[in-house]
């Protein structure tokens, strides 16, 4: 019963979102912009705003973008607007822009929000979301921005100016977001779009005291595992992935496993720890302390979350699970990075043969001895 009640507010609220975002828009059509000579007319020293309230994940994706302008328009002011469930990762923002908003689901915090955005005069307003996002629409229509960027979907009447919609299906996400250069001048075939996380030295040392001591590393090949996903469906087995780990283990004598996981799945990584003698890292205090630690690693094993595209700024070589669904959306694997993708055409993780995912670390494993 709950669960058919929360599918039926679901669909009520996809509704309303739907029925908004089909009234959101300006008096003109946007300009559609597809080559890099078709650019804004901007000042030395513009005031730019960068959506991208969603997800850990998408704020990862979404920094060659951030990179790339800053580096066009060095003066330029940048902001970028988070939401309470990825304000952890701002620290991957920080060296490209100037302040981070924040948006939360409150009245009062919206009216506060907008006030704060009005006051700030943008020139650019860009919305970072490749789907039709109902808060980025009422955002940009507040907003009082000379100009309002996005990609060409659903909601594009609430821009002024717009990009191709790249295949979800064929084209990575990093290349669908890299369209939202041309009005720069850029070109994104041109365009560096590798991911970047910085992590100092000073900060890997310390995060080394939550690993091992550096001289255990000399002839170990040190290989993290995540273990949590965003939901149980982007999580495997506990009992599944002992097994495939205890086969690793024993086939592979230089390689030393690190489990981690997030708080809420503390017991399920010190299980598994234990059962294959493996080293439990401790909870971190913070989404940044915990990519510190992983930087520590050689290698990476994990389900699909944002632990995907730390990889990927780290060129880490990785084994990642995914669900693969739906053949209208390609999964989002680590970009210009090494990967041995394991996938299910189910909803769930589960439904991975534990033989596929060892035969793909074993192929991940023997590239460092070839």
């Amino acid at each position: 019963m709950k669960g058919s009640r929360e599918h039926g507010l679901k669909r009520v609220e996809i509704g309303i979102r739907g029925w908004l975002n089909g009234r959101l828009h300006r008096s003109q059509e946007p300009v559609r912009i597809e080559r890099p000579s078709q650019t804004f007319a901007l000042h030395d020293r513009p005031r730019i705003l960068f959506l991208r309230q969603d997800r850990i994940g998408d704020v990862l994706v979404s920094i060659p973008v951030i990179k790339a302008i800053h580096a066009a328009l060095p003066l330029a002011e940048i902001d970028i607007l988070l939401g309470s469930n990825n304000m952890a990762v701002q620290h991957a923002c920080t060296p490209f822009v100037r302040k981070v908003l924040q948006y939360r689901k409150s009245v009062w915090n919206v009216f506060n929000l907008i006030r704060s955005i009005r006051k700030r005069n943008y020139d650019v307003v860009i919305d970072l979301m490749d789907n039709a996002s109902t808060t980025s629409s009422l955002l940009i229509s507040w907003s009082g921005s000379r100009y309002a960027l996005g990609i060409d979907k659903e909601n594009r009447s609430v821009y002024t100016h717009v990009v191709p919609l790249r295949s979800r299906a064929d084209v990575h996400i990093v290349e669908r977001l890299s369209m939202l250069l041309l009005p720069f001048g850029i070109d994104p075939q041109s365009a560096p779009l590798d991911l970047t996380y910085d992590v100092s030295e000073a900060e890997r040392s310390a995060a080394m005291t939550f690993i091992a001591p550096p001289s255990e590393h000399q002839g170990h090949l040190y290989v993290g595992v995540n273990i949590s996903g965003s939901d149980a469906s982007r999580m495997y087995d506990a009992g599944k992935l002992t097994d495939v780990l205890r086969e690793i283990h024993e086939e592979f004598e230089d390689v030393r496993l690190f489990i981690f996981s997030s708080p809420q799945h503390s017991a399920m990584r010190d299980q598994i720890a234990t059962a294959i003698k493996a080293d439990s890292v401790p909870s971190a205090a913070s989404f940044h302390d915990f990519a510190c630690r992983l930087s520590c690693m050689d290698a990476i094993l994990t389900v699909d979350t944002s632990v995907v595209h730390l990889a990927a700024a780290w060129k880490s070589p990785s084994v990642v699970l995914f669900v693969h669904d739906s053949p209208a959306l390609m999964p989002w694997t680590p970009y210009a990075a090494p990967c041995w993708p394991v996938e299910t055409t189910t909803t769930s993780l589960n439904n991975i043969p534990t033989r596929d995912v060892v035969e793909a670390m074993r192929s991940m494993l023997r590239t460092f001895s070839a």
